[in-house]
Formats: C-alpha cells, sequence, structure tokens
C-alpha cells in the first residue's frame, strides 16, 4: 500500500523536478507515472531506452538543460538500461540516475556501478524503499542546484556535436563554419528538435533578426545547412515543413 503520508514529507524538495521514466512493462510504467505526477513538476515516459534517448535530446535542445532525474529499467527493446546510462552520462556526467533492477540483472548492475551509478531499486518495488531514494536523490539535486553549467553539448551523430552554449557546430572536435544565416537556421532547428518546423516559423525566425527571406531561399539555405550536417539528420516533410531528428 502507497504511503501517502511519507510522500507529502519529500514533495517540497520534488515539486520542481522534471523526470524522464523509462519502462517497458506498460502496467508498472503507468502506476509509476501515475504516482510520480502527484510528486513532480513533470513526468515524461518513454517504453524503451532508444526512445528515451530522443525524449532526453529534445528536451535539452529545447529548455537547455536535463531532466532532474531519470528513472529507467535496465533490460528493454532496441536499447537496455546500461546504453542509455552510458549515452546519457556521455551528454550530462553529473546526471542523477535511478535504476531498477530486477534480481535477474546481476549481470548489468557492475557496469552500471562502472558509470558512476549507486542508486537502484529493486523490483518488486516496495514504497518505502522509493520513498527513501526519491528522498536522497532530491536532496542530492537540491544541493547540487539543479544542473551543473557543462551540460551543453549534444550528440548529432557521425562525429558532430552542437554547443548549445557557444552556438557553434563540431566535427571530430574541429569547428564547422557555418554562415549567419546557417546559424540562425540551425539553432532554430535545435529549439525545435523532434518537431516540425514549418516554412512560418522559419520567416519569423529571420524576421526577427531583421532579415528579409523567401521561401524559395528558406530551400537554398536548408539544402546549404544539410550538406554540413550528419546524413538526414534534417529530412524534409513534403508539404509541411523541416524536422530535426536526433539519431540513436
Amino acid at each position: 500500500m502507497v504511503d501517502y503520508g511519507r510522500y507529502c514529507t519529500i514533495f517540497p524538495r520534488t515539486k520542481d523536478l522534471a523526470v524522464l521514466l523509462v519502462e517497458d512493462y506498460e502496467p508498472l510504467r503507468n502506476d509509476m507515472a501515475e504516482l510520480f505526477e502527484d510528486l513532480f513538476k513533470s513526468v515524461t515516459v518513454a517504453s524503451d531506452g532508444a526512445e528515451a534517448l530522443k525524449l532526453y535530446q529534445s528536451y535539452l535542445a529545447q529548455y537547455k538543460k536535463s531532466y532532474d532525474l531519470l528513472i529507467t529499467d535496465i533490460q528493454m527493446p532496441f536499447m537496455n538500461g546500461v546504453e542509455l546510462s552510458k549515452s546519457v552520462r556521455e551528454i550530462n556526467r553529473a546526471q542523477k540516475i535511478i535504476v531498477l533492477s530486477a534480481h535477474t540483472d546481476a549481470d548489468f548492475l557492475v557496469p552500471l556501478i562502472n558509470l558512476g551509478i549507486s542508486q537502484f531499486l529493486t523490483k518488486p518495488i516496495k514504497s518505502d524503499e522509493l520513498i527513501d531514494i526519491l528522498d536522497d536523490v532530491s536532496k542530492n539535486i537540491i544541493e547540487e542546484g539543479h544542473q551543473v553549467s557543462d551540460v551543453t553539448m549534444l550528440q548529432l551523430g557521425e562525429g558532430f556535436v552542437w554547443d548549445s552554449e557557444k552556438n557553434m557546430l563540431f566535427k571530430d572536435d574541429l569547428a564547422v563554419e557555418l554562415t549567419k544565416y546557417e546559424l540562425i537556421l540551425l539553432k532554430l532547428f535545435m529549439e525545435k528538435a523532434e518537431l516540425i518546423c514549418i516554412a512560418e516559423d522559419i520567416l519569423y525566425c529571420f524576421d526577427a533578426h531583421q532579415i528579409e527571406m523567401s521561401e524559395k531561399n528558406i530551400r537554398n539555405l536548408v539544402s546549404k545547412l544539410r550538406k554540413k550536417l550528419p546524413e538526414n539528420l534534417i529530412s524534409n516533410l513534403y508539404g509541411m515543413g523541416y524536422k530535426l531528428t536526433f539519431k540513436t
């Protein structure tokens, strides 16, 4: 039985936190999400590691910060919890991660410990253990100021990295030269990552920079920009617009 009285005691520390929950077993995912929605500022759910990584990258691109807390299962399709944790730690080495582990997951625990993950919640999940772990982690997040200043690097694939703090594109640690217009467009695509960017969005963006732009100019500019980025990073959705999709 859920002890809501104890949950209320940690709410002052959790109420401003954003959480990404990754669990492939739908009944457990739904139960945890319903509970977390009363505890946290926002709760995003994913059913596998690949989906979670895209959501993580998109959130970082949109809000210029990572989720406060990642809670992930270990054994999942497409990308397991170890692979997800490693990829997330490459983006944000200070990311707080809670791993949900079954007794059959013993072989996965050592790699996770080597990644610096020390918070494990054993299935079946017990209410008091969950509260204790959330209490400890939320205290640590608050003490550390929620985010670290170096969470700025977005992995785009094929050796490309976008530095959202410096607004610079790198390929194998070397800066990629972008024109003023290309930089404006890339910043817009990064801000709208995983979302459709219509022509009106682009025209409005350039208008805000006091730059006149036509739809033909947009097509030419997108074509030039795509040549400086990983293949298929930006897709053209016929009759709709453009979409930047992170690779996994």
